[in-house]
């Protein structure tokens, strides 16, 4: 069969016409991409002109006097909180030091950690084991309102508060918190304070750990102090997670991955869809448990108590959980830090706990003197350690 040759000139014009059709591809892509670009630059341009004329207003009207780096901070923060998540906020560059330095484990001041909203005294979130806060008698729940005899609401933002709370060790600072209504001073001596963040020991036959967060390290203290009780012959385990805001998503792996056999723990979804699974390994700690909770167990502490309660190895102990379904990323910023909300987090069987939270398998709350007094309550005074110490009890073999 003969092949049918094609000419010089036609050659010529294919290949022109296949040049004339991906330059006009290529002119389509680009006019929309620029397009695209151009209604962003334009929704931008908004943006600003609109804070520039929130800015010359002020400037032409205000009576008083302002700081500009101050006015930002605060426009920042806002901004932030007009996305409307609960779990997301912004630092200043104060702020953000104040927290890398409260996440080191070791600092000066007096052993709390505050919530950086003000809402008529700021909140106080975690009061830190044997630190001169806890000594004193400070409590979680309690709201700071004057420092030094200076009302908090005079401060402006989160940093000036850490600033006056912080100080030399061995000097004195004069604190006055909200309690049920009442105002309650104390006159607290700063210190070094270190964070033990897991406290354990043995209750009778059973092995007991309170975990006060989630933070860098606290896996391996975890791991140290879970094998330091089996090794005192620990015949079941409670897991004390009330109060703990929670953590780092891989130190809470790390720490199941101790107590379940090789299974899915979380996994997480960023905002592309794109998903990442934890897992455990084989080994694992083969004992009855217990997990204990309260409102304020709070994210991985929650996810704790979830993981475990849903494969069936323990069981739940306490109050309701506030329901987290988030994991935030501290994202550094020019000046200060956003800490947002960049994934979402599901349980082995796909569960979100956000706005949910888990019911415990056996509810029982303490009464609120003894809730407000939680630190310095004996083990006969916690009820929910009781009710926990029973149900473990009644898991062991004969």
């Amino acid at each position: 069969m003969m092949k049918k040759r094609v000419s010089i000139p036609t050659c010529l014009m294919l290949i022109f016409l296949a040049v004339v059709t991906t330059a006009n591809i290529c002119v389509l892509g680009m006019t929309e991409m620029y397009n695209q670009r151009l209604g962003n630059l334009k929704e931008t341009e908004t943006t600003y002109k609109r804070l520039k004329e929130l800015i010359s207003v002020v400037d032409r009207y205000y009576v008083g006097e302002y700081d500009m780096d101050d006015a930002m901070d605060g426009v920042l923060a806002g901004f932030i909180d007009g996305v409307g998540d609960r779990w997301s906020g912004y630092y200043s560059e104060d702020e953000y030091q104040a927290l890398l330095e409260s996440d080191s484990n070791s600092y000066v001041g007096i052993g709390v950690m505050i919530n950086t909203e003000y809402d008529n005294g700021y909140l106080v979130t975690e009061v830190t084991s044997g630190s001169p806060a806890q000594q004193a008698g400070i409590r979680p729940g309690d709201r700071i309102a004057e420092v030094d005899g200076v009302d908090v609401s005079t401060y402006e933002g989160y940093s000036e508060l850490v600033n006056h709370v912080r100080g030399e060790a061995g000097t004195d600072v004069q604190i006055v918190v909200l309690r049920e209504g009442q105002r309650v001073s104390y006159t607290i001596t700063r210190a070094d304070v270190h964070n033990i963040d897991v406290e354990a020991r043995m209750i009778g036959e059973l092995g007991y750990m309170h975990i006060e967060s989630f933070h860098k390290n606290d896996d391996q203290e975890f791991v140290e102090k879970l094998n330091q009780l089996i090794g005192e012959g620990a015949k079941g385990m409670i897991f004390d997670v009330r109060f703990n805001g929670g953590g780092y998503v891989d130190v809470l792996n790390n720490m199941l991955d101790q107590l379940l056999p090789e299974c899915t723990i979380i996994s997480m979804s960023d905002n592309k869809g794109e998903t990442t699974v934890y897992r455990s390994d084989e080994y694992h700690m083969e004992l009855p448990m217990v997990v204990l909770t309260n409102e304020y167990s709070i994210s991985a502490a929650e996810f704790f108590a979830a993981v475990l309660q849903e494969y069936g190895v323990a069981q739940v102990v306490g109050d309701k959980t506030i329901g987290k379904g988030y994991a935030q990323t501290l994202i550094p910023l020019s000046e200060g830090a956003v800490n947002l909300s960049t994934l979402k987090y599901y349980t082995p069987k796909g569960v979100s706990l956000a706005g949910v939270g888990i019911t415990p398998d056996v509810e029982v709350s303490l009464s609120d003197e003894d809730f407000y007094n939680f630190y310095s309550l004996t083990d006969e005074q916690d009820t929910q350690l009781q009710k926990a110490i029973e149900v473990l009890t009644a898991q062991l073999p004969e």
